[in-house]
């Protein structure tokens, strides 16, 4: 807490006015009625159609929450911060977009769209064995468990900022609604209030983006002002790991942060199967990497304008904000002074991009457990669908409480980017690297595949935690780019209880180097994009040198519908069935099942 801050509650209090409440309470109304027509008024009767839609979804709205379970208020918030304090650099990762399209509709999806699986790790149990199924739910599990809070706690920091009210308060708010609607709506509910969420983001970032723009006076002094501020860089082709930000580590090492959570995600996969032909599918993944792409180059100006705005009054180093988390919000508040509701609209942006992501991760999640946890308890005894739908229920409503209690760890950890690519780092690049070896090396057998996965497992969590104790310790650190106080109102500077000066980043080269002590290991400081590469890699090479040891499969009794497209050429010819892409896939209840025992009947089931 600073001098200033109760100064800065009370005008945040002051400007947010019943205007402002209004636009934002009508998303969370519009957001609960969805949930209430699909919980009552569209009654989803099976597990199957609660959480695949009924597997007939629209291209558009698939598409539309695909997005925004993806742009969560970290991107909306944490991006521009990003580029405030570090640069352009990270747009690279409009390369990385585009990789993933290709990645994801032609060596991934081929394999998972065509086997029509109940879990996306069914596959895992397919092609290993059962226990590597388990291990790979539970890892998934915790991995959203440490990166969930993360998303709620990015719009809560931000409603506090502009409307005064604690974190601690507007946390459990926001996910009570969205247990609500994702517990009674079922993925059609999920999906139609992304959807709506989507137009909240989007129109929102829209607006700040022509306000600030008109605030600057025009794009061309806002390139110059970065520009002068070493902020415009793109292709810093550094190839050091050990370098915060370059080239290298934003387009090819955040590849492998996108594969666990596009390619081998379930919330991913749960959406391309929602719709119900192939070619759909390869539509949905086309049109988001179309959506991303608007939203990085959209975000991307406002960090921009940010630092065109603030470049010689730098908000956190005079006080006025206390994180670079509330630099976004606070520059709206500004900009948005004379423009009543849109800070309110800006707010529910944000806040519709973390219910998106809260959403699927419930819904997904639940389903997960349900399916690789609960029934493998239960061991054979059959539920009624009723039943089925309620314990289902019951574990989003666990889960979303474990997420609010992760708020209070997750706000006293770093920079917003930095800190959910290193939270996730230690899981994702496990997961990923267990689908890939599956996927891609037939060789591999169970015994690698459970020995890579745990040895990559403790080893990135090693890493992570060690690197965040060293940063905790002031060993480890990573300096922005110079900022200045200079044309800080005098007044402001002389009120504060501290030197202003000396809280600038001064750093005016290229890059954002990691700056550490002698006593650092070299490993924790690896910069954090490689994190989900190191975990890939150490899964395939222990997996595949286990396997050869202990030995390895023989492709002849593997089924060649588990490998990806390039990698059944090499195996032997048995008769891999293609699927037209405009093949439609239906839906067969879970009671059609008991009396259909065919590969087909199995394959267009879900649940």
């Amino acid at each position: 807490m600073n001098g200033t801050e109760p100064n800065s509650l009370v005008s945040a209090v002051l400007m947010f006015n019943w205007v402002e409440y209004s636009v934002f309470c009508s998303m969370l109304l519009l957001s609960l009625l969805i949930g209430v027509y699909y919980g009552w008024c569209k009654r989803q009767d099976t597990v199957a159609e609660y959480m695949l839609g009924g597997k007939n979804m629209s291209v558009f709205p698939v598409t539309l929450s695909l997005v925004a379970s993806y742009v969560s208020g970290v991107t909306l918030i944490g991006f521009p911060a990003e580029v405030y304090t570090y640069g352009t650099q990270f747009y690279a990762i409009i390369f990385t977009d585009l990789a993933m399209y290709f990645i994801v509709n032609y060596l991934y999806l081929p394999v998972f769209y065509n086997l029509q699986m109940n879990s996306l790790y069914e596959y895992l149990e397919l092609r290993f064995n059962k226990f590597t199924r388990t291990l790979a739910s539970l890892i998934f599990a915790i991995s959203l468990i440490i990166f969930l809070p993360v998303v709620i706690y990015v719009p809560a920091l931000a409603f506090n900022q502009v409307a005064g009210v604690s974190v601690h308060v507007i946390s459990p708010v926001v996910t009570l609604i969205c247990i609500f609607y994702t517990s009674f709506g079922g993925l059609k509910a999920v999906v139609w209030t992304d959807a709506l969420q989507s137009l909240f983001i989007l129109g929102s970032t829209i607006f700040v983006v022509i306000l600030g723009l008109k605030k600057v006076g025009s794009i061309s002094e806002v390139i110059r002002i970065n520009e002068e501020g070493g902020r415009l860089e793109l292709f810093n082709m550094n190839p050091s790991p050990f370098e915060r930000n370059t080239f290298w580590t934003i387009a090819f090492g955040s590849i492998f942060i996108w594969i666990p959570q596009l390619a081998v995600h379930p919330s991913a996969m749960q959406r391309f199967i929602a719709v119900s032909s192939f070619k759909k599918a390869k539509a949905v993944m086309f049109w988001s990497v179309i959506g991303f792409l608007t939203i990085y180059g959209l975000v991307l100006i406002i960090g921009l304008l940010l630092y065109a705005t603030y470049h010689d009054c730098d908000p956190v180093a005079s006080g006025v904000v206390e994180k670079t988390g509330q630099l976004v919000p606070y520059y709206v508040m500004e900009v948005a002074h004379d423009y009543p509701g849109l800070t309110g609209l800006f707010i529910s942006g944000v806040l519709s991009a973390a219910l998106s992501s809260i959403s699927s991760g419930l819904n997904t999640v639940a389903g997960t457990m349900y399916e690789d946890f609960v029934v493998y308890v239960l061991k054979g005894e059959k539920l009624s669908e009723t039943r089925q739908n309620l314990v289902t229920k019951i574990l989003v409503l666990v889960l979303g409480l474990l997420y609010i209690l992760g708020v209070f760890v997750i706000e006293r950890l770093g920079a917003i980017f930095q800190m959910v690519q290193s939270l996730v780092g230690a899981t994702n690049g496990s997961l990923s690297g267990l689908f890939t070896l599956g996927i891609f090396f037939p060789q591999a057998n169970a015994t690698g595949a459970i020995a890579g996965t745990l040895t990559s497992l403790v080893v990135m969590s090693m890493v992570v935690f060690g690197a965040q104790v060293y940063s905790v310790r002031g060993l480890l650190r990573y300096p922005g780019k110079m900022t200045s106080v200079t044309n800080c109102s005098p007044d402001l500077i002389k009120s504060l209880p501290f030197n202003a000066t000396s809280r600038c980043d001064t750093y005016t080269g290229i890059g954002s180097p990691v700056i550490a002590d002698p006593s650092v290991p070299l490993i924790f400081q690896l910069s954090y994009l490689y994190y989900c590469l190191l975990g890939m890699v150490i899964v395939l090479v222990v997996g595949l040198a286990v396997s050869y040891i202990s030995g390895p499969t023989d492709a002849r009794h593997l089924d060649p519908q588990l490998f990806s497209p390039p990698v059944r050429h090499f195996l032997p010819k048995k008769g891999i069935k293609s699927i037209p892409e405009n093949e439609e896939y239906k839906l067969v209840k879970t009671s059609d099942m008991a009396t259909n025992n065919n590969t087909d009947g199995k394959r267009n089931s879900i649940l």
